[in-house]
């Protein structure tokens, strides 16, 4: 679920954004399983509480993959602007 800012990247950097997404994408939802493993074998499954930690859980990897697609985005402007002033300069 790649959020598309209208931002411009090479398309190196895109792919590289891209699988590192994709990749917590796949841990998020092994972290799911998990939740919904303990409910089983504590007997919950399907219960308010499971899909209270689930929700929980969701909401909060939300908010981190926010964070680090804003963090893997300013990386790539930072360099970018540095590679101008850089040009610039010569």
């Amino acid at each position: 679920m790649l959020i598309k800012l209208g931002h411009k990247t090479s398309p190196y950097q895109s792919q590289v954004i891209d699988a590192t997404l994709t990749e917590y994408d796949k841990q998020g939802q092994a972290g799911e399983q998990q939740i919904r493993d303990a409910a089983v074998a504590s007997g919950n499954f399907g219960g308010g509480r499971e899909g209270a930690q689930l929700g929980q859980y969701q909401s909060d990897r939300l908010a981190d993959r926010a964070a680090l697609q804003a963090s893997m985005l300013q990386q790539n402007f930072g360099q970018a602007n540095q590679l101008a002033q850089q040009n610039f300069m010569n």
